[in-house]
């Protein structure tokens, strides 16, 4: 288990390093070792990482994330067979954001009235890193491609 932690912190800081000089603390982990955020020593900003599961599942690896109030960047890795997104919106306007993104095929994110910031509909393999600012409170981060959001494909983001 140790070897594993260092491991992830190693990973961790190696990616954080590459993306800028700002020193980051190590990320949380849920009981399966997946990163759930990293937050930066910047002021009112903070990193998180959102991974798709493996194979052809409808999820995410983790559903529940943490981030400080101000602008978060969010990186999104799909390691999964299927193409997938993430997207950020207010807890309560799941629905609307999938209900719109059914408009831009072959993409399908919702326009920006109806998200609060979105990565790329990614294929397997991809990563996506977006920027979004966000005040304390709770939001929602869905998969906006078809029938994800109904098999279950949705988290948590808790903002403090």
């Amino acid at each position: 288990m140790k070897k594993l932690s260092f491991a992830l912190l190693l990973v961790v800081s190696l990616t954080l390093a590459a993306c800028g000089e700002e020193k980051a603390t190590p990320a949380p982990t849920t009981n399966n070792g997946a990163a759930t955020s990293a937050p930066s020593t910047g002021g009112g900003s903070s990193a998180i990482t959102i991974d798709a599961a493996d194979g052809g599942t409808l999820a995410y690896k983790t559903t529940a994330v943490e981030a400080a109030a101000g602008e978060v960047t969010v990186t999104f890795n799909n390691p999964g067979a299927l193409a997938h997104n993430v997207v950020i919106v207010k807890a309560g306007d799941e629905q609307p954001a999938v209900d719109a993104s059914m408009a831009s095929a072959p993409d399908f994110l919702p326009p920006a009235d109806k998200s609060l910031g979105h990565s790329k509909t990614i294929a397997t393999g991809a990563s996506d890193t977006f920027t979004v600012s966000l005040q304390p409170g709770t939001y929602s981060f869905i998969c906006t491609y078809p029938a994800h959001y109904t098999a279950g494909m949705k988290g948590t983001l808790t903002v403090k």
